[in-house]
């Protein structure tokens, strides 16, 4: 009994490492959790099984990538106007495997009630997801996702694989390479290849987004002209989740736009400190909102109708 508040404390411990721990630096080994293990202070026997016990009550997602910007892909920011069905139609949009951000905003005159961000690995695969929408975006914007140096993904069947996420087992590579076909040294020489050439930035074992909204605030310019250094510095504040500098023209109308994480009754006085920092006037249009994270990042593998 007297080990028993020890113990405790060390699972407890353990659970943080596991939820915080490996974000993006899971072991690319064919024993990863002996690794993880000898970091943590537990054996990998315990390591594994709390991994498996978070996995089945949901608060630990299987390993999954995190792909980098050497990966050829694009990356789409679009407004709707749903009409009456916007649930409808947030809906559809979270099942989407690239649509990784949804704002739902406050109605407000002359603005968009819903934005959504998307990737895919091209316009093709980007239009099969539009598809399947009950209604088309009336403004889109084309946002950079990779380097101008990035490549396209030499083997697609193993990425697609890997995004279903390896199995939380003693040995995942070796389980992953028998549903592959290959060997379990050359998935992993792949993967080496790949964090070496940016196109992975890394495996992550970690919670799934949070399903609970998250409060914000929209705002909307159509004539501001901010410089680059304008631009770095809302980038840089505190608070200022998202920066988007547009064209102004039909396709996309604003020439700025700035989401805030900021709780509502703070929104407004944070958008004005923001503001006058940055030397702009007040926005055309602002709004409160819901922001909804559907997966961590976009499945860009994933591409079947």
């Amino acid at each position: 009994m007297s080990h028993a508040p020890s113990h405790a404390s060390c699972c407890a411990s353990l659970r943080q490492t596991l939820l915080h721990g490996w974000q993006q630096t899971f072991p690319l080994h064919a024993s990863p959790f002996r690794q993880m293990a000898a970091l943590s202070g537990a054996t990998p026997r315990e390591l594994l099984s709390l991994c498996q016990e978070l996995h089945r009550h949901g608060a630990l997602q299987a390993i999954q990538p995190c792909w980098g910007e050497g990966l050829r892909r694009q990356r789409w920011r679009f407004a709707f106007e749903p009409g009456d069905d916007g649930a409808h139609l947030a809906a559809a949009l979270a099942a989407l495997p690239g649509c990784f951000r949804i704002e739902r905003a406050a109605p407000r005159a002359g603005m968009p009630p819903l934005w959504a961000e998307i990737e895919a690995l091209d316009e093709a695969a980007l239009a099969r997801q539009l598809r399947r929408l009950p209604a088309a975006p009336m403004a889109r914007l084309p946002l950079p996702a990779s380097s101008a140096r990035a490549l396209p993904c030499d083997d697609p069947e193993m990425a697609s694989y890997l995004e279903e996420g390896l199995a939380l087992c003693s040995r995942p590579f070796a389980h992953c390479s028998r549903l592959l076909g290959c060997s379990e040294s050359r998935l992993l020489a792949k993967l080496q290849a790949w964090r070496r050439g940016g196109q992975l930035a890394g495996l992550a074992l970690k919670p799934p987004p949070s399903r609970v909204p998250q409060p914000g605030l929209l705002a909307l310019w159509r004539g501001a002209r901010p410089t680059s250094r304008s631009l770095a510095g809302l980038r840089a504040r505190s608070g200022v989740d998202h920066v988007v500098s547009g064209h102004g023209t039909p396709a996309w109308p604003w020439q700025l736009s700035l989401v805030l994480r900021a709780a509502p009754q703070l929104a407004s006085d944070q958008l004005r400190e923001v503001v006058a920092h940055a030397g702009l006037a007040m926005p055309d249009a602002s709004a409160r909102l819901l922001i909804v994270q559907p997966r961590d990042q976009a499945l860009l593998f994933r591409v079947a109708d």
